[in-house]
Formats: structure tokens, sequence, C-alpha cells
């Protein structure tokens, strides 16, 4: 690891001091011919990864006496462990002497290999022939390599532009300046775990992977799963901080089923009797249209308490049976959004729901249920505990938001934690309990219950 680190570090001392120092005191003699003053010209340094990704915004710094060195790592990327190369492209205005120069890692050898391309002689004037640069320039890179060890503790990583920290205009001007200046780092690949959390219930309704670059920031797209809509249009922005990120929650809800305008009949049809009653618009369960008091509105959402069948008609008739639902835990009992009603012959009353339930074999199934409130009970608490207090019984717990809404995430809490309760709050057709602290949790009796469990 000690020859690969010296390999790093001697790259990037090695672009200025090649540049600066090679060839000095041979060129002293017949520079004059051949300066280009390098004052006033301006060069770019590129950060990129193999495989072209921006680690950095490219920099302009401008030749000038004073200037300083340029820093040039990354957060993230060792240079010692990941940086690969270093290309150095010249000016051919201001340049006798190089086209380019390129700095790599050998794996197989762990040392520094060098690639220089030379400008060709254009008359017997030239500095010097290929043959004599390409052998200054090894005996170059084997004294710089054996001195390593001793200096490299003296420079932080940078481009060295001079071996007192600032750019000397005169020595620059003997053997001209880059014009460009791209270092390398490998690729390390970064991940972001997302989940679209239905603000309604709590419930993660699809999982995705953000895959990228150590130290991207972006804008992530949503592919929304069927049936959800965004809960807010905000941009959802990311950062691939670490090769592992925490999870981005992309926040949804339920699209509103679109009502549906009956067409008008000629004339009304005939009711064998007041028991075949069918309401097709939202009626208020407020027991004067038919509906009991207990009964939930549409849109609500509801769960079995008990062992229950799905119907394809409100009689209930044995064959019409459409999907059997056994008793389960409360955490697991299955859910159902109410989307309207009907009666039996005999009167009773139904829900017309939609299986909801991810994990389902009958998940998005319509029918009818019962709407007797010793099977189906609303899902969502509407009263404060005369304690008031709640327990979480999540399984994976329960997030605290700074938001009705359940936006703006605060804290996370685990199961069987105890919360204090301030109020009850109404989101849509949903609750929430707003605690001492100021923030919110679900109202959903398959993540909290009241009192201390």
């Amino acid at each position: 690891m000690m020859k690969r680190m010296n390999c790093f570090n001697w790259m990037l001392l090695v672009i200025g001091a090649v540049m600066l120092t090679l060839f000095v005191g041979g060129m002293n003699a017949r520079a004059d011919s051949h300066t280009v003053d390098p004052a006033g010209a301006e060069a770019t340094i590129n950060i990129v990864d193999t495989k072209g990704n921006e680690l950095r915004a490219p920099q302009k710094i401008t030749y000038e006496d004073g200037l300083k060195n340029v820093n040039v790592t990354v957060p993230g990327y060792v240079p010692a462990d990941t940086l690969r190369e270093v290309d150095v492209l010249f000016n051919p205005d201001r340049t006798p002497m190089y086209k380019t120069m390129h700095f790599f890692v050998n794996d197989t050898t762990e040392k520094l290999d060098s690639r220089p391309t030379f400008v060709q002689p254009v008359s017997d004037d030239q500095f010097f022939t290929k043959e004599q640069l390409a052998d200054n320039l090894q005996e170059s890179i084997t004294t710089l390599n054996d001195g390593l060890a001793k200096t490299m503790d003296q420079y932080k990583i940078g481009i060295e532009f001079y071996s007192d920290s600032e750019v000397s205009i005169p020595m620059l001007s003997q053997i001209g300046v880059p014009q460009t200046f791209t270092i390398i780092y490998d690729y390390q690949e970064a991940t972001m775990p997302v989940e679209y959390v239905n603000d309604n219930n709590g419930s993660i309704v699809k999982r995705d992977t953000i895959t990228g670059f150590l130290g991207q920031k972006s804008q992530y797209k949503p592919v929304l799963p069927a049936g959800y809509q965004l809960g807010s249009t905000a941009p959802i922005n990311y950062d691939l901080a670490s090769k592992q990120n925490a999870t981005l929650v992309v926040h949804v809800v339920p699209i509103p089923p679109t009502p549906v305008t009956p067409s008008p009949a000629p004339s009304p049809a005939p009711q064998p009797n007041n028991n075949s009653w069918n309401p097709t618009t939202p009626k208020p369960a407020d027991g004067k249209t038919g509906l009991p008091n207990y009964a939930e509105v549409k849109g609500d959402a509801v769960y079995a308490v008990k062992p229950i069948y799905m119907y394809s008609s409100p009689n209930f008739d044995k064959n019409d049976r459409i999907a059997k639902y056994p008793k389960r835990t409360r955490t697991n009992r299955p859910m159902f959004v109410v989307t309207g009603y009907a009666k039996s012959n005999s009167g009773a009353l139904r829900y017309e729901v939609r299986d909801v339930n991810k994990q389902s074999k009958y998940y998005g199934k319509t029918g009818y249920i019962t709407a007797n409130k010793r099977y189906v009970l609303n899902v969502y608490y509407q009263t404060i505990p005369k304690n008031r207090k709640i327990t979480v019984i999540a399984k994976k717990g329960v997030n605290a938001y700074r938001t009705a809404s359940l936006t703006g995430k605060a804290t996370h809490y685990k199961k069987g934690t105890r919360l204090h309760v301030k109020k009850l709050v109404k989101h849509n057709l949903t609750t929430r309990y707003q605690l001492t602290n100021g923030h919110y949790v679900t109202g959903n009796k398959q993540f909290v219950i009241q009192g201390n469990y």
C-alpha cells in the first residue's frame, strides 16, 4: 500500500515538478528564441471518475505570479486508493516542448507510468531531439521517485505548480503552460433505498433503489405505483454522500375515485320493496338516509376483526363468495376501502369495497362485505384515550412527522414506545394524533393502540 501511496502522491507532485524543473538547466542557454510569456493564460482543472462522471465543477485558473497550489481532492475519494490517472494537455500556442503528459497507475507493478507526447522538431533551432527529451524525462522521474519518501509529508494533495508553492512566470515561460488538467479517480458506486409511503396510513406501497456514483446529486423522478399520486409537487432531490445512504421517502396518496354520474332514466325503475335500496352517490351516515349511525362514509378505510367473506352480490349467497378472510392479529387484519353501499333483500346493510391488502392474493378485488360493527370497524381512531396515552404496536415502529399530512419526518418510535397525546386531528378521511411535543403520528389502529399496552 505504501508503494501505491507514493505513486499517487508523486503523480500529483510530478505535474508541476516535470513541467517547471525538467530540462531547465539545458534550456537556459537557448530559451530566448522560444520563450512565450504565459502571464494571463488560463487553464481548466477537471475532476472526474473513470466513467466520466463529474466529481467537482471545472475550475479555471490564470497563470500569474503568486498563483497558489490547487487542491484536487474529493470527499470519499482517498488518493492513495482511488486516484487512477492525471492527464495534462498543453496549450499549443504557448508550448515549445510538449503536447500532452499522462501519468497513471500500473496495477501490475504498482508503480507510476508516464506517457509524454512531444512537440515535433521544426528546425535545427529546436531545444532537444525527441530521444534527448525521453532520456531526460526518465532520469527526472527516477530522481523524483527516489526522493519521494523524504518529501511527501511536506505536501498536501494538490497540483504543485512550483517548489515554493507559487507560480514563477519566468520559469513557466521556458517550457510553456498546460491548457487543461484532468484528474481521474476510480468509479465508486453509491446507492440509496427509496420507499413510497402512503400518507393516509403510513404503509409502504413500493420500494426502489437509486444507483449512481459517490457524490452524485440529482433529482429523483418517481414512477408511481398504480392507483397513487404524489402527496406534494415539490422536487425530490437526493445526495449520494456515502456509498450506502439513508432511505429516501416519497410521499403518495391514493387517487380519489372518479364519481360516476348515472344516465337519466326515462322513468324510475320499479322497486320490489324498500329493502332493495342501493345508493350510487355518497350519503352521510346520519340515520336519516337509510344508513345506520355507525356506517362509514365512502373513502373510509375499514378492517375485519372477525372472519368474513367477500361476495359478488349484497345478498351473500354461498355461491357468490369470491374471497375468504380469516381472523388475523390486529396489525395484520385485512383492510378495505369503502366505495359504496347496498342492502340485501332482507334489508341488511353491506359495504361495497376494494381489497387494499398488498400482500393478499385478493389485492384489488371489489365486492361486498358485511357492515356489521361486530365484524368490521373503522381503521382509524376517532377518539382520544382517557389517559391520553397510546402505544406503538407496529412491528417496524412508526415515524413521527412535523405536519398533520405526515410530511417532514421528525423521529422514529420503536414498537412498545408509549406516547403522550395532546389531541386528535382529522386529515381528509383519516386521523392523526398530535403528541405533546407537537409532532404527529398516524391514528391507524394497525400501528398504534390506545392506552398502556
